[in-house]
């Protein structure tokens, strides 16, 4: 039987995003993404990750000169190297996906195994919601895992009073610029070894798993902030 990697992605996996810039009028060149992972609850979070099979990643931006601004969400599936077209989340410039009047953006995302062949992921914004739903390779849909390490989040430093939050985890995003946020993965299958910290940190462009790693689906969520 297979073993499954865990110990590095605890902290890794999929935290929330916050966004902060710099000055005051013109528009930041990049953005803090803060992201935390689970729930701050204990119990609820040994309920969602334990019992339900539920990860949770919870997203925060706050930048006032975003005010008013949208950010793009899209995604594009991959079966066996093979790229979907890609999709919006949301519609572009839909109030989902827009900054408040104090440039606050809020996203939590739910990953889970809906049923034997279904895959759910919910994305859950402050005026709405939106499901996308995938087929599982096979019998694999239990190893599916959603991933936010493909990029170096460092651990941000929290003050006493945020001493029972998960731990948040923040990384710069270029304004202007759409990049890979997430992906939705089939762990790489090494030496009898399930692996998912190796895979999403190899610095490999998801783009190109299957072609390096033989990672038969996965799906890559974009990002744009505008």
């Amino acid at each position: 039987m297979k073993t499954i990697l865990l110990a590095c992605c605890a902290v890794l996996a999929t935290p929330p995003v916050y966004v902060y810039a710099q000055s005051a009028d013109a528009r930041p060149d990049s953005v803090r993404v803060a992201l935390r992972q689970g729930a701050d609850d204990a119990e609820l979070n040994q309920l969602l990750s334990h019992v339900l099979g539920v990860e949770r990643l919870r997203v925060e931006v706050t930048e006032a000169r975003l005010a008013g601004k949208h950010l793009l969400l899209t995604y594009q599936e991959y079966r066996q190297g093979v790229a979907s077209p890609e999709k919006e989340v949301v519609a572009a410039e839909s109030r989902l996906s827009r900054f408040d009047s104090r440039g606050h953006f809020g996203l939590e995302v739910y990953a889970r195994q809906a049923t034997d062949s279904r895959l759910d992921n919910v994305f859950v914004f402050a005026a709405g919601r939106n499901t996308k739903s995938f087929q599982a390779m096979g019998t694999k849909g239990s190893l599916y895992s959603m991933r936010a390490d493909i990029w170096p989040y460092q651990l941000r430093k929290s003050p006493a009073a945020d001493s029972g939050q998960r731990p948040t985890l923040e990384h710069h995003f270029p304004v202007g610029k759409k990049v890979p946020f997430l992906v939705y993965t089939l762990p790489y299958e090494a030496d009898g070894y399930l692996q998912y910290c190796s895979l999403a940190q190899s610095k490999v462009a998801p783009a190109e798993w299957y072609t390096k790693f033989k990672v038969e689906h996965f799906v890559v969520y974009y990002l744009l902030i505008h």
